[in-house]
């Protein structure tokens, strides 16, 4: 019969145990390896002019890049940001395409010990078809947005679909080039990295199609700008006339007309019976009026500063005078005199009524 050796089982216990700690102490300097390969890439140079530059990759290919972070934060941030991006990573690590730092974190303009924490995802989208492009990317700003508070207030998230970052190249789009400019990328798939080294190479030219884009929306929104201001300025002011010359028509008993009747009514009680106002007042009422419809029907486009200051001299007048008519028709009757609070209709985002937006109605 073969006898078997007696082993303690203590000893056997505590080899096992070192031969784990062995085996996790060559696992971690592997990592630290990685990590310091990572870390030391140092990218492409490019000679101009006789001189180099020294264009610095923003990270490294499929791999979390600690040394990045240590080397753009302060420790603190640099640790509550890689916590952030490992919880990212474990829940949306099939989607995540890069990871990007930029901003003043990466520039240092302007940053202080307060200042945000840029950080940029680009996800893929290409397989999804639940969501449109927009609402895929609210729901993306929400989720990171969420998941940054559980590690600093300082982390500020903006999620980019794949499909909009490529689309953004073809048609340069400003915030992506800022991203490919100023951008350090501390984890890449391969998706960010090269682009970023064709860009700062002068090989991502903006396209005929782009640039006549941008010009087509320059034209829109000054043409828009113009329009809202055309039409509220000449708005106010129509309105101003007429609820004038409302007023002076109710205070004599009168119903208040529609717009389009204030001037006659306006010509036969404060003209030709009361003699408050004169022809010259009440031409001016209708012509402000006039002057709003041909705005509101098109066949006026746009207004000069001169032609403004003008109808606003002579709406201010009719106001003015109507008010000091009112004001001696309660004196003579023994009534307190309109009041009319300042504060309260000067415009705030608090307090601005809709009934001053709107025309006074037909």
């Amino acid at each position: 019969m073969h006898q078997t050796e007696n082993v303690n089982p203590v000893e056997a216990a505590l080899n096992r145990l070192f031969s784990t700690i062995d085996a996790l102490s060559a696992k971690i300097d592997e990592l630290n390896e990685r990590v310091d390969y990572m870390g030391s890439f140092v990218g492409l140079e490019v000679g101009e002019d006789g001189k180099t530059e020294h264009i610095e990759p923003p990270g490294q290919l499929a791999g979390l890049s600690f040394d990045v972070l240590n080397k753009l934060l302060p420790t603190k941030d640099a640790n509550s940001i890689r916590s952030y991006f490992l919880r990212v990573l474990s829940l949306f690590r099939k989607y995540i395409k890069a990871i990007i730092i930029f901003g003043s974190s990466k520039t240092k303009t302007g940053m202080t010990s307060t200042s945000d924490i840029d950080v940029a995802f680009i996800v893929d989208d290409t397989d999804i078809q639940k969501f449109t492009l927009e609402q895929l990317k609210d729901r993306l700003f929400t989720k990171m947005a969420e998941i940054a508070r559980d590690f600093s207030d300082k982390i500020h998230a903006q999620a980019y679909p794949l499909s909009e970052f490529w689309a953004s190249i073809i048609k340069p789009n400003p915030v992506i080039l800022t991203l490919l400019r100023d951008g350090v990328a501390v984890y890449d798939t391969g998706y960010f990295v090269p682009i970023q080294m064709l860009y700062k190479t002068g090989n991502i030219i903006p396209t005929k199609e782009s640039i006549d884009s941008n010009i087509e929306n320059a034209e829109g929104l000054l043409m828009l700008a113009e329009n809202v201001l055309t039409n509220k300025l000449s708005l106010d002011l129509y309105n101003a006339v007429v609820a004038a010359g409302q007023a002076l028509l109710m205070e004599y008993g009168y119903l208040p007309p529609v717009p389009k009747e204030v001037g006659k009514d306006l010509l036969a009680v404060a003209v030709e019976r009361e003699k408050v106002l004169t022809k010259e007042d009440v031409e001016k009422v209708e012509d402000v009026i006039k002057w709003f419809k041909k705005i509101d029907h098109g066949e006026l486009k746009s207004i000069t500063g001169d032609e403004y200051s003008r109808k606003m001299k002579a709406t201010k007048e009719v106001v003015d005078k109507v008010l000091s008519i009112i004001e001696r028709l309660r004196e003579k009757k023994g009534l307190p005199k309109p009041a009319i609070d300042k504060d309260l209709l000067r415009p705030t985002d608090s307090n601005v009524d809709n009934k001053y937006m709107k025309p006074v109605p037909q």
